[in-house]
């Protein structure tokens, strides 16, 4: 294990990361975003998705995504029948309503989800048949992240947003340090913001799936979302931080605890009402 001095060295390491990321990474707004955002790298998809693809498409290669509650967020997956590993560059953005100008989540496939929302980040996680949006049959995953291993992000150009930290669905904020993992069974996706947004959301447990990075509810028939505390950071045990390749992997860390938790029968498939999609009209005429 790797010794940090102590946690306010913790706190100062990610407040530095997070200034970093969010010096080199440009904030886009949702209502007026660029038709790439690198392109530079060989980007697949677009970003400008309403525009150019209307409320959704399922031919759509969106690649902005949000999180938004357990009724309403996107996952990251591939446009066509392949694992996780083959395809993480180039995955699209698939959501649980339209107005976003992404593929859709087809009813049925998510089978049972939990929604958090902490001060540090907001999480969703759950169970799926993610056959359903293309995740080969068998595969178990991967992650996928705003740096990859070449420091462009998997998806290259892939970008976040949430609205959940205000009352206006309209209002959504950017997030540069996000994690997600989806297998053929199982996903979650936490976007991380403030001070301690790299250690909340690391990008260097790739081996240690979901259930380990996003500690949260995995259970059949349950749609529920949530306030919480954040819990521990993920891999960092009494002031120390393990690594991959230090030994087994320590157990996972509990959830942080929830409160005012409110159940769904499940997740309509309907317009969000935080779909972009009447200002960018408004701006560009009729979406395609």
């Amino acid at each position: 294990m790797v010794s940090v001095l102590s946690n306010s060295f913790v706190g100062l390491t990610a407040a530095l990361l997070f200034a970093f990321a969010t010096f080199v990474k440009a904030d886009y707004d949702i209502h007026h975003p660029p038709h790439t955002t690198d392109a530079a790298h060989g980007q697949a998809g677009v970003n400008d998705c309403v525009k150019t693809y209307g409320d959704s498409n399922p031919n759509a290669k969106c690649q902005t995504a949000v999180i938004n509650s357990v009724t309403d967020f996107c996952l990251w997956a591939p446009d066509h029948s392949a694992t996780i590993g083959d395809r993480e560059r180039d995955v699209v953005a698939y959501c649980t309503k339209s107005g976003y100008g992404t593929r859709l989540i087809p009813q049925g496939t998510i089978k049972g989800a939990q929604f958090r929302k902490t001060p540090s980040f907001v999480q969703v996680t759950g169970l799926c048949d993610c056959t359903k949006i293309n995740v080969a049959p068998g595969d178990e995953g991967g992650e996928l992240d705003p740096h990859g291993a070449d420091g462009s992000g998997n998806p290259v150009g892939g970008i976040v947003f949430t609205n959940a930290y205000g009352n206006n669905p309209q209002n959504y904020m950017q997030i540069n340090e996000w994690s997600s993992f989806i297998g053929a069974d199982e996903f979650s996706f936490r976007g991380c913001i403030g001070p301690n947004a790299a250690d909340y959301c690391p990008h260097i447990y790739d081996e240690q799936g979901s259930e380990w990075n996003h500690p949260g509810r995995y259970e059949s028939g349950i749609f529920e979302n949530c306030d919480a505390t954040e819990g521990k950071f993920p891999g960092v045990y009494h002031g120390h931080r393990w690594h991959q390749g230090d030994g087994p992997a320590p157990p996972a860390h509990k959830a942080g605890r929830t409160s005012n938790c409110k159940q769904f029968k499940g997740i309509k498939q309907t317009r969000s009402r935080g779909a972009p999609t009447l200002l960018r009209r408004a701006l560009f005429g009729k979406a395609k």
